[in-house]
């Protein structure tokens, strides 16, 4: 073997080595799927002489928190959008969507498994009012009076609540003798300002006592400003002179 053939053999081997590896295989990237569901919220609409009239329902909702369990871990968080929430990159598997709004306030679907394509559920999250509480008028402008029922003595605490479920006022957090009562809602936040969304849920924990009702708020209607007369003013009269 010559001098200059040694000296390409490295090389050679290098090349050879390379054009190995290249035609090994490479193992596939696991296809990732998505899951889709829809949620729907209610609450008893209420008019001013406290006669109840039926339940909204309401199926086009932004903002409600959902979560995404596989086992017993929360494997990922979204909001909705239009009423619909959306998981995407998931692996084949079982899961469960959940959402835990409050005290008094969830639901959750039944397992859903992802084998070879994506899953759009039928199981519809529904978030509902429960319990004695009484809103009177809902839908309000900027005041509602809630009344409500305490069976027994018991430490109350009634809250109310963003449509994540953050808390917005402290209405009442005291032992109560039982009887028939009722707290009012001015519309605005711990602070003392204005809350400007549509939609709230009010809690009411007394122990096991649990419940919850969804509140609708309204704008309140635009100021009308008087029209302007298009007459032109007349020029006064001139008083008769006194004789």
């Amino acid at each position: 073997m010559s001098v200059r053939q040694i000296r390409a053999a490295p090389l050679l081997a290098g090349l050879v080595l390379a054009a190995c590896a290249r035609r090994q295989p490479t193992a596939p990237s696991p296809r990732l799927f998505a899951i889709t569901g829809h949620v729907r919220l209610s609450g008893t609409v209420v008019d001013t002489a406290a006669v109840a009239l039926g339940s909204r329902v309401l199926a086009h909702v932004d903002g409600v928190p959902i979560e995404l369990l596989h086992g017993s871990d929360v494997v990922a968080h979204t909001t909705t959008i239009g009423g619909t929430y959306r998981f995407p990159g998931l692996r084949p598997g079982d899961y469960v969507a959940r959402c835990r709004v409050g005290p008094g306030v969830g639901d959750e679907t039944n397992p859903m498994v992802i084998a070879v394509s994506d899953v759009e559920t039928a199981d519809t999250l529904r978030l509902e009012s429960r319990g004695d509480l009484f809103p009177v008028p809902n839908p309000f402008v900027d005041t509602t009076q809630i009344f409500f029922g305490v069976p027994e003595s018991a430490f109350v605490r009634i809250d109310i609540l963003d449509l994540a479920g953050r808390p917005v006022k402290n209405l009442l957090a005291l032992d109560l003798a039982p009887r028939y009562q009722a707290v009012f809602w001015f519309g605005r936040d711990q602070t003392g300002h204005p809350m400007t969304d549509s939609l709230y849920w009010i809690s009411y924990v007394a122990g096991p006592d649990i419940r919850a009702h969804l509140l609708f708020k309204q704008p309140a209607p635009a100021a009308v400003r008087p029209a302007r007369s298009s007459a032109r003013p007349q020029a006064p009269r001139p008083r008769p002179r006194a004789v």
